[in-house]
């Protein structure tokens, strides 16, 4: 669906209705499925993104005066499935962003914030951020490698219990 949808829409959070609508009558009442779709233009360096009840995204964002601001990526919407069109179409929206030279789009999965250490303590999104505002001025792959190892170190001990999915996009 979402190959087909994407050739049809534009707009990020179109697409996400149009795969919500498509899934309804496919899908248990207790399945869902969170998603972002983002589509990024290196002519405008714009990044426009929809966010389907997915984990918020994480934005290192390198500022020309050398100053470095690292939040996450705030974009309503609920995950695919749960609600009827109508009600998830009046929810999702488009968030787009400058996406310029050195900036980090960090994606992840609560696998990794909610990975938990002897005490039982979660990760958190916070370390994550922390990781990331460390590590923005590395290559995507050394971010990811470094988030990785962290989630490792600090649940050393307990077994994963869920999948661990970490994607950085990173404007060179």
């Amino acid at each position: 669906h979402l190959h087909h949808f994407a050739k049809a829409y534009r707009s990020p959070a179109k697409v996400l209705s149009a795969i919500n609508e498509a899934m309804e009558r496919k899908m248990q009442r207790d399945m869902f499925i969170t998603m972002i779709y983002a589509v990024l233009d290196l002519e405008t360096e714009r990044l426009e993104l929809a966010r389907a009840g997915h984990e918020l995204p994480f934005f290192y964002n390198s500022h020309s005066n050398g100053t470095v601001d690292v939040r996450p990526v705030h974009s309503p919407g609920m995950a695919i499935g749960m609600v009827e069109p109508k009600i998830f179409d009046s929810v999702i929206q488009d968030t787009s962003i400058h996406f310029g030279s050195e900036d980090v789009l960090l994606f992840y999965t609560d696998g990794i914030t909610e990975a938990v250490n002897q005490e039982g303590e979660e990760f958190s999104s916070e370390r994550l951020l922390e990781v990331l505002s460390a590590n923005g001025k590395s290559s995507a792959q050394e971010i990811v490698d470094q988030a990785l190892g962290s989630v490792e170190r600090f649940s050393e001990g307990t077994g994963q219990i869920d999948d661990l999915t970490l994607i950085a996009v990173k404007h060179v």
